[in-house]
């Protein structure tokens, strides 16, 4: 199996890096001498420095103490180097304290540059890149990457770490520790008129030698994996499009064995427009346990259809969208349970003014598990007979409802109104009755009435906001108004902010408990392109018929940028 997989990758990597080279040469044959380009050198400047830095730092306090760090600070910055306007070096950095005392896969702090020429674009540092779902799919590494557009090409690149080692602490045991990681990849894409054809190869290795851990106590083994995916897409009529991805990945879930999975995935679309209606069918199909090295999660088990539908009405002042699908799992029958999902939805738009806007959004899923046999349906005497474990059904029902109006607008003062519903509920379903304690339902009211005084420079907030929550037969409802105030100053170069809010829950009627938060804020530019900017909130948190004694917390926070 090992020496198969390295033949599969030597072949797409070779064929890949081929194409890729007959794509690049005659890009760089056809470059010619511009004269008057080069001339126009003399005019620009040869090096320009543009972007942005800032820092911040954020000082945390509660009573009782808490375990949140109490001190942090930050510095980011995105620099832009141009040489002759030509050439573009982008450098992003983020430096922090976020947990210090820990060691991670990935670090918190960053450091990377972009540098771009023409179709030639590189990223080096703390990157991440992505070439196809079922491949290399936006892992971070600390390597290099290199993009190249010539033409109708698209080609990309990577190398580099994965994952950083991170040994076993037995102080800090929810820190999980890994071994050094390893990846490389190559994608190559030709986009002509009425069609397109790309290929991936990657493929990840962990050092299995470099460890300081007992792996087999912890339950960790060191991984190797080759994954190949091809994709295309052809416009077989006006308008009419099919598309196509499939993915293979080959994991070797133990380095130190000979064992290896082969796993597959394949993805296809059909859309198709007419007269503003459009049409669309997709298939997807992800074997059991389909993974890969290059990204960080995965769905997998699962065959997918569904179809949508779309148009606009009214001068595009009426939109409607349309979802419907069903999704089973159990792909190779080897599971207890198999489990049938039906989704719908429909998504309204409505604007009949730049004033006023609507929108609406419902969904409803159900998932249907059958975990017996047909001689439990035959045997069956009485109708709630076995009812633990026969026809189960899992419902979710979800409604959203928008609404924005500017109620007056003028010169004096501006008035806007907006109110929103979201709506979802849940429940286990067995044959016709739902199962006790199996029902929620989950209400969110808010609204907001705005004013704008534009001769005083000041902004006036006023909202109300409600949810009931309804689980395990009890009824929950939280309730509070909040108010927040906007002054600018000094020509609009300062603006101060205060903000307040409280709000009561209830369990059946009783109040439970009450928080109040403050908090005021502050900002001022000067020198065109400095800022700085502070803040300070408070909150505290009382609770009633519970031996819960109150708690209280103060976050302060400062912080400058300066662009240029």
């Amino acid at each position: 199996m090992l020496r198969t997989s390295r033949i599969y990758f030597t072949i797409a990597f070779s064929l890949l890096l081929a194409i890729a080279m007959l794509a690049i040469s005659p890009s760089l044959k056809a470059q010619n001498v511009d004269i008057e380009e080069v001339m126009s050198f003399r005019k620009k400047k040869p090096i320009k420095i543009s972007g942005s830095i800032s820092t911040s730092a954020s000082y945390f306090s509660a009573k009782p103490q808490q375990a949140r760090q109490s001190f942090t600070y930050q510095v980011t910055g995105a620099v832009n180097i141009s040489v002759y306007e030509l050439f573009n070096i982008p450098l992003s950095f983020n430096l922090n304290n976020y947990g210090s005392n820990f060691s991670y896969p990935s670090l918190p702090n960053r450091l990377s540059l972009h540098p771009s020429y023409k179709w030639i674009k590189a990223h080096i540092g703390d990157v991440s890149m992505t070439f196809s779902p079922y491949t290399m799919s936006g892992h971070q590494f600390t390597g290099l990457g290199l993009e190249l557009t010539p033409g109708k090409w698209q080609i990309s690149a990577m190398g580099g770490r994965l994952l950083r080692r991170v040994d076993f602490n037995p102080e800090l045991p929810s820190i999980r520790p890994t071994y050094e990681r390893w990846g490389y990849g190559l994608k190559s894409r030709y986009d002509g008129d009425k069609f397109f054809i790309g290929g991936t190869v990657f493929t990840a290795k962990d050092k299995a030698g470099v460890i300081s851990f007992d792996a087999d106590a912890l339950g960790l083994s060191p991984k190797a994996n080759l994954a190949l995916g091809i994709e295309g897409g052809l416009s077989l009529i006006k308008d009419l499009q099919w598309s196509f991805e499939y993915g293979l990945s080959l994991m070797q879930q133990d380095l130190r064995t000979n064992a290896r999975q082969t796993y597959h995935a394949f993805k296809t679309e059909l859309s198709y427009e007419l007269v503003g209606n459009h049409i669309g069918l997709a298939y997807e199909r992800i074997s059991p346990d389909y993974e890969t090295l290059g990204a960080y999660y995965f769905n997998n088990d699962y065959e997918n259809l569904t179809v949508n539908y779309s148009r606009n009405f009214f001068s595009d002042k009426l939109s409607l969208a349309l979802s419907g699908g069903v999704q089973r799992d159990d792909l190779s029958g080897d599971k207890k349970e198999k489990n049938k999902r039906f989704v719908g939805s429909a998504n309204i738009g409505f604007t009949p003014s730049e004033r006023f806007s609507l929108s609406l959004s419902a969904s409803s899923f159900q998932g249907h598990r059958n975990i017996k046999s047909s001689f439990d349906y035959i045997n069956q005497q009485m109708p709630y007979e076995n009812l633990d474990t026969l026809n189960f059904v899992q419902l979710n029902n979800s409604l959203d409802l928008n609404m924005n109006w500017q109620v007056k607008q003028s010169e004096a003062q501006n008035h806007s109104l907006s109110a929103s519903l979201g709506y979802q509920e849940g429940a286990d379903k067995q044959g016709r009755y739902i199962m006790p304690g199996k029902l929620t339902r989950f209400l969110n009211l808010s609204s907001n009435y705005s004013v704008d005084f534009s001769a005083l420079k000041l902004a006036i907030n006023f909202g109300v906001n409600g949810s009931n929550n309804y689980a395990l037969r009890k009824n929950m409802f939280t309730f509070g108004p909040m108010l927040n105030l906007n002054k600018r100053l000094l020509k609009d170069a300062m603006s101060m902010g205060l903000t307040l809010s409280y709000n009561q829950t209830r369990d059946e009627g009783e109040l439970q408990a009450s928080i109040f938060n403050l908090r005021y804020q502050a900002s001022y530019r000067f020198l065109k392109r400095h800022s700085l900017n502070a803040s300070l909130s408070y909150q505290g948190r009382s609770f009633h018929n519970l031996q819960t004694p109150p708690k209280s917390s103060i976050t302060s926070q400062i912080a400058y940028s300066f662009s240029f």
